[in-house]
């Protein structure tokens, strides 16, 4: 019987690549959920996998249905590694990749990827500093918008918040929203202020929540940040095209990116990977806070 590696190394790209006379090759970025991938991160794997010769192919799953598609797609054996960005825990991808045994490497560290090589940053460390230096500026009721917490990143990041209040954590302080997005950070906002109208300061888990729930302060005519004090996570252009510019903290999209494309790219080579490969996200202060 033959075994799954070899029906895969019959069917790979680079087999095709050979009789057809094209590009070898193809790495796919998988986005397992809500579309979370800056175009800095984006351009950083074209470029390293331009570099090597490899055709690039992105794969961008929405609802369950075409998270399902993908996974068979990948057994089909056309595609020769993965980066995986955003993946949720027990995700039918994660275990596709897994049971394939293709050089994979993903971006963030969901908890049931095993010894998969992986890039990420410290977003629980990085909540947590954040936070601190919020209540630092004077605010004591501060909130949290926590987005995405079936994601590693989402869960970290409401850890740290945690972490930063300690003794004073209360999970009433904390609004659940499902995406990382300006309409979840408007509704999730507007709940948290009915349940803490004395609010001063609030932790959105990204810019585009911040976004969102800038809007839904100004509707209830609190100042930002002479009355709330805001902010938020990925330094991403939301942060600069919001009014006030955000404190945020700086998520090095295209390192991550760069990194996640060599780790396949050297895999496929045959070379060993030594992870996680962890990159430093400092916070960014600016007038929201």
């Amino acid at each position: 019987m033959e075994t799954t590696t070899e029906r895969r190394r019959r069917a790979t790209v680079k087999d095709v690549a050979l009789e057809a006379g094209v590009s070898r090759g193809t790495v796919s970025r998988v986005l397992n959920g809500q579309p979370y991938v800056s175009d800095e991160a984006r351009e950083a794997i074209e470029a390293a996998l331009s570099e090597e010769d490899y055709q690039l192919s992105f794969l961008i799953a929405d609802t369950p249905r075409d998270v399902e598609r993908l996974a068979r797609y990948l057994s089909g054996g056309l595609i020769d590694g993965v980066i995986i960005v955003s993946a949720r825990v027990g995700g039918p991808i994660t275990r596709a990749v897994r049971d394939l045994g293709l050089p994979a490497a993903f971006v963030g560290h969901p908890r049931d990827i095993g010894d998969a090589p992986y890039v990420a940053i410290d977003n629980r460390g990085a909540a947590r500093e954040i936070t601190r230096r919020l209540a630092d500026t004077g605010r004591t009721k501060i909130g949290m918008i926590a987005a995405a917490l079936d994601r590693d990143s989402g869960a970290d990041r409401l850890a740290g918040f945690v972490d930063a209040l300690g003794a004073d954590f209360d999970p009433q302080r904390v609004e659940s929203v499902p995406f990382y997005s300006v309409a979840d950070g408007r509704e999730g906002m507007r709940r948290l202020l009915e349940r803490m109208p004395d609010i001063d300061g609030v932790f959105a888990s990204s810019d585009a929540v911040a976004a969102g729930a800038l809007e839904a302060l100004r509707e209830a005519g609190r100042r930002v940040p002479e009355d709330v004090g805001i902010v938020g996570f990925d330094d991403s252009s939301w942060a600069l095209r919001c009014d006030p510019p955000l404190s945020t903290i700086h998520q090095p999209a295209g390192e991550l990116g760069r990194a996640a494309a060599k780790a396949v790219l050297a895999q496929l080579r045959g070379e060993r990977i030594e992870t996680p490969i962890m990159l430093d996200c400092p916070v960014v202060w600016r007038e929201s806070a």
